[in-house]
């Protein structure tokens, strides 16, 4: 039987598993990915004859599922699948795994790493070094300032428990009553989204894309967003309406942002984002360690297997 590996991080590291897949009498189909994911006609070349595949963020609509015929399961490496149509794949029978939990703390990590750049301006001072000159711009502590979290589920419980031990004052929104009792349980105050939009400093999105939360920031978010704020995504582009954000950006609403993820990606050369200078960008990599890589390498390989009814020893 023949799998695609469509997953950029498993194509990588992908040797130390071919092995594996032989021994269960599985081919695999390794195609170019050349930006962030497959989608259309190339995704539909990828899975040609295959029964499976492990994913990355490729794009599988309605029509690319209905070109895959003998398509079986989809184990999505990672934990968002909105590049996933469900219902197509649910009327084809086809079965979607993915690994929740996994990144929880590495992405966390990066959400704070831009918390402290653009709080303290590194990247700035790092590129005036660079060019010679000797910038020492006065920065913001993080001990007093009120961080909003939207979404609690795992990683922004974990974005929570890093703000609160930094001296911040936390809170967060999440529509799922298990994941408030969670967060309030390390500390979080758990309000409406209008009341976090004007209370915090600085803004964490870590929560899923989905018809509630697409564009969640628009222009309304933005005009209700204390005048200074910072902002964080590291969930995911779509939660953000660029347009809108980019409006706030020349209207001075916003000190900074960070954004590993954006609505198309990679970021084009000419996206009018790049005209500012306060804003850092990411490349869609927030859990991209070795560590974690090869933790989720397993369970995506053992969540195909099983799905396939196959064994395959790691």
């Amino acid at each position: 039987m023949k799998v695609a590996i469509t997953c950029i991080q498993l194509i990588r590291d992908i040797d130390a598993y071919r092995e594996s897949f032989r021994s269960a009498g599985i081919d695999l189909v390794i195609p170019e990915v050349l930006g962030q994911h497959l989608e259309g006609d190339e995704l539909v070349a990828a899975l040609n004859d295959c029964v499976g595949v492990i994913a990355g963020d490729d794009q599988f609509t309605e029509n690319v599922l209905s070109q895959c015929p003998d398509l079986r399961v989809i184990s999505k490496w990672g934990i968002g699948i909105d590049g996933i149509d469900t219902q197509a794949a649910q009327k084809l029978d086809i079965s979607i795994r993915n690994t929740p939990g996994e990144f929880n703390e590495e992405v966390a990590d990066v959400a704070m790493g831009y918390c402290i750049m653009l709080l303290r301006q590194l990247h700035v001072i790092d590129a005036h070094v660079r060019d010679g000159s000797w910038l020492k711009p006065p920065g913001n502590s993080l001990m007093g300032q009120t961080m909003g979290i939207v979404g609690l589920g795992g990683i922004g419980q974990a974005v929570a428990r890093r703000a609160i031990t930094s001296g911040m004052n936390v809170i967060g929104v999440d529509p799922q009553l298990e994941r408030q009792e969670e967060a309030s349980g390390l500390g979080v105050r758990v309000v409406e989204f209008d009341e976090l939009l004007g209370m915090s400093n600085i803004i964490s999105i870590n929560c899923p894309l989905n018809s509630q939360t697409h564009h969640m920031f628009d222009e309304d978010a933005f005009m209700k967003i204390k005048t200074g704020t910072w902002i964080i995504n590291v969930g995911r582009g779509g939660v953000i309406k660029t347009g809108a954000l980019i409006n706030a950006l020349e209207n001075k609403v916003l000190a900074g942002v960070a954004l590993d993820v954006l609505e198309e990606e990679p970021l084009k050369s000419n996206s009018p984002l790049t005209r500012f200078t306060n804003v850092i960008f990411g490349s869609h990599n927030a859990s991209n360690t070795l560590e974690a890589s090869k933790r989720v390498h397993i369970r995506a390989i053992q969540n195909l297997a099983n799905e396939l009814n196959v064994e395959i020893t790691l």
